[in-house]
């Protein structure tokens, strides 16, 4: 336990009570005490009550508490996959193609997530945060379903660039697993992996690596042919084989096997790897208020000071400023309120928050938006107005997002968040084609049935939208190298 002061201000007032009582000690008494003695022989020296039960009035209100020690509950697992979309994974030796194959597997895997935090990071030539840690899984499944190698914006195989990405998204001493779903690695990307666990096979090392690797193989284990290269990307056809090679299993699972993990080949059912490592979160308990204790001693003191009724009245207007039962319950409320929504009870943890934008944002991980923002215009902050047009996106009424997103702006110009949405919403809809004012002809059943895919729901649009925009940040950000 921990002594500390919730309002250390209030001490400032101990100045003009310390004032007052060198004050009352340097007025003169009216009477010489010998006169005194003579006068009123039986009187006693009077006490200044009024000024001593000014003091634990003042550190009642300084707000004395007890801190708890840092208690260590269980927290989610985290689950983080790594998704290859490379040009090889249009590969059709698994039926329809791989990529497909990979996607339907993970659809199975999140139906038998339970409550765990998921990320995904897509990549391919580059390596990119689709989805942070979030239980939102219903976010995740909108994006599965239509991720595929034309969304990437560099093609090429950089698995270590993105296990390094994935690293950087665990907490300190945090567990984590690493499921790494690909076709194929080459001894070097192996190597380049394996380097990122410096302290595999060594007695002693500070740099310790929490996180264990598993792979998921998206392969036939018979030589394919390379799919067929779009125009725009001959040039990264030069590099490719004719013929895709047998990975070597071998080598994979002794990286798998070396970094704690296991090598998987993808299959008909759903792959069973060992259960997530779990982890702990530090979680502060609320601080025990001593404050109104301190005005206890007011009682005695008001009836020896034959003063009661102003003793009293300050009794009163201390214990309605200190309203140690209305702050105690605020905070226990919202403390509830962040243990449920840690745990993942989104529900309970919006029917506790007290403020709207932490209850809009439980209500938004629940999946119901409409709640969430309902909560959200209660408040009138860019961050309330942000996350309003957030879920109004998921909703699909971009016009009201945009206008959200505006909002925001006008309070806070600055919000990077909201104009990269607005700017992803913009170029959507400039990137729609405008049907309004032309007529097309009915397409004959033929032609329907020979007709392109459908373009990919707005989030995977958003996506790709997004990628596309980092990728070229990441190119206008890199230090050119001295020669």
């Amino acid at each position: 336990m921990e002594l500390i002061l919730l309002r250390p201000l209030w001490l400032i007032a101990l100045i003009p009570w310390l004032w007052q009582g060198w004050r009352r000690r340097r007025q003169p008494p009216l009477l010489a005490p010998a006169m005194q003695a003579y006068l009123l022989p039986a009187s006693r020296p009077q006490r200044p009550w009024l000024w001593l039960a000014t003091l634990p009035v003042i550190l009642a209100l300084s707000g004395p508490a007890l801190r708890g020690e840092l208690q260590q509950q269980p927290a989610a697992p985290l689950d983080i996959w790594l998704l290859d979309l490379s040009r090889s994974m249009t590969a059709t030796d698994l039926k329809p193609d791989r990529a497909t194959r990979v996607r339907w597997q993970l659809q199975q895997l999140l139906s038998r997530a339970k409550g765990e935090r998921i990320a995904l990071i897509l990549y391919a030539g580059d390596a990119y945060l689709a989805m942070p840690p979030t239980r939102d899984h219903q976010a995740l499944s909108l994006l599965l379903p239509d991720l595929r190698p034309d969304i990437m914006p560099l093609q090429g195989s950089n698995p270590a660039r993105a296990v390094a990405l994935a690293m950087k998204q665990l907490a300190p001493g945090e567990q984590a697993r690493l499921l790494l779903i690909t076709d194929d690695l080459t001894q070097n990307q192996m190597a380049q992996i394996a380097a990122l666990w410096p302290c595999q096979q060594r007695l002693l090392c500070r740099d310790t690596q929490s996180a264990r690797l598993d792979i998921l193989l998206a392969s036939s284990g018979q030589p394919a042919p390379m799919p067929a290269i779009p125009a725009n990307e001959l040039g990264f056809a030069t590099r490719m084989p004719a013929q895709l090679p047998v990975p070597d299993s071998q080598a994979i699972a002794a990286l798998a096997n070396r970094l704690g993990g296991e090598l998987q080949w993808l299959g008909s059912d759903v792959p069973r790897f060992a259960p997530l490592p779990t982890t702990t979160s530090a979680l502060t308990p609320a601080p025990l208020d001593l404050g109104p204790w301190l005005l206890i001693p007011l009682l005695p003191l008001a009836l020896l000071a034959r003063v009661g009724a102003r003793l009293m009245m300050a009794l009163m207007v201390g214990a309605q400023l200190l309203a140690p039962q209305d702050l105690q319950a605020a905070e226990k409320g919202d403390l509830q309120a962040m243990q449920a929504y840690q745990e993942g009870d989104f529900q309970r943890a919006a029917r506790t928050f007290n403020g709207p934008v932490w209850r809009g944002n439980a209500w938004y991980r629940a999946g119901a938006y409409r709640q969430a923002i309902a909560a959200y215009q209660e408040a009138a902050s860019a961050t309330a107005h942000y996350n309003r047009g957030n879920a109004l996106l998921q909703l699909g009424e971009f016009a009201a997002a945009k206008e959200a997103y505006l909002a925001a702006l006008a309070l806070e110009p600055g919000h990077e968040d909201a104009l990269y949405n607005l700017s992803l919403l913009q170029d959507a809809a400039a990137a729609a084609p405008d049907t309004s004012n032309s007529k097309q002809p009915e397409p004959s059943a033929a032609q329907q049935a020979t007709a392109m895919p459908l373009p990919p729901s707005p989030p995977v649009l958003l996506l790709e939208q997004r990628l596309r925009k980092e990728a070229l940040r990441r190119d206008l950000i890199k230090v050119e190298e001295p020669w």
